[in-house]
C-alpha cells in the first residue's frame, strides 16, 4: 500500500487531543493537515481548502454534528472522501454514516497504524 503524497487531509474532531494526536501523526506521514474542532470550523475549511480526505467525529459540539456535516460535504463535492472516526459504538449510527457515503467508521480507541492503513486506502479509492 503506497501512501498518496502531497494529500491534504482535513481532521475535524472536538476533543483537542485526539485532535492533535491525529493531525500530529498524519504530519509526520508526510500530509498535509488541517484541523478543526467544531463543525461549523469544519465546513468552512471543507469550503476553502478542498481536501483530498476528511477524517470526521460524529459528536461535535454546536450546529453541526458529524452525519449533518456528512450530508452538507457530500452535498458541496459528491465525490468528497469522508472517513467517520467516533467513540460512538451506535451500529445506526455507522449504517447512516455509511449510506450517506463515508468511506469507513473507525471507532474510538484506534491505533494509528490502523488509521494510517485506513487514511492510505482511502485515498488511493
Amino acid at each position: 500500500m503506497t501512501k498518496v503524497s502531497n494529500a491534504r487531509i482535513l481532521v475535524i474532531d472536538d476533543n483537542p487531543a485526539v485532535l492533535d494526536l491525529v493531525a500530529t501523526g498524519l504530519h509526520k506521514e508526510g500530509y498535509g493537515v488541517l484541523a478543526a474542532l467544531t463543525g461549523d470550523d469544519g465546513l468552512k475549511d471543507f469550503i476553502l481548502a478542498r481536501p483530498d480526505l476528511v477524517l470526521l467525529d460524529i459528536a461535535l459540539p454546536g450546529g453541526l454534528d458529524g452525519i449533518e456535516l456528512l450530508k452538507r460535504m457530500r452535498s458541496i463535492n459528491p465525490t468528497s472522501r469522508v472517513v467517520m472516526i467516533t467513540g460512538n459504538t451506535d451500529p445506526t449510527l455507522a449504517r447512516l454514516a455509511l449510506e450517506l457515503g463515508a468511506l469507513a467508521y473507525i471507532d474510538k480507541p484506534f491505533d494509528f497504524a490502523y488509521l494510517n492503513r485506513v487514511v492510505v486506502m482511502a485515498l488511493q479509492s
